[in-house]
């Protein structure tokens, strides 16, 4: 099993199924390059041989906020850093 915050990118999703991985839980969904059935459905697609089990929206909520704290931190620290040199 494979447990992340942030919904799959499509390079992730590949290397999933390639991994053959029994399953994928994840928090918040991406609507910008979710892969897993936010933008595109990549582990879902029949034509692969191997299926996935997917558990979504776990702690979605918290993990959203976290995500949010965790990027408005990172352009702040970028903002101060450029404002120093």
């Amino acid at each position: 099993s494979l447990y992340c915050t942030l919904e799959p990118c499509v390079m992730c999703a590949g290397a999933i199924i390639h991994a053959r991985l029994a399953q994928l839980v994840y928090a918040a969904d991406d609507p910008k390059t979710g892969a897993v059935g936010s933008v595109f459905d990549i582990i879902a697609d029949p034509r692969h041989n191997h299926r996935v089990e997917v558990v979504r929206g776990v702690l979605a909520d918290q993990a959203s906020e976290r995500l949010r704290e965790f990027f408005r931190r990172k352009r702040q620290l970028e903002k101060e850093q450029r404002n120093r040199d």
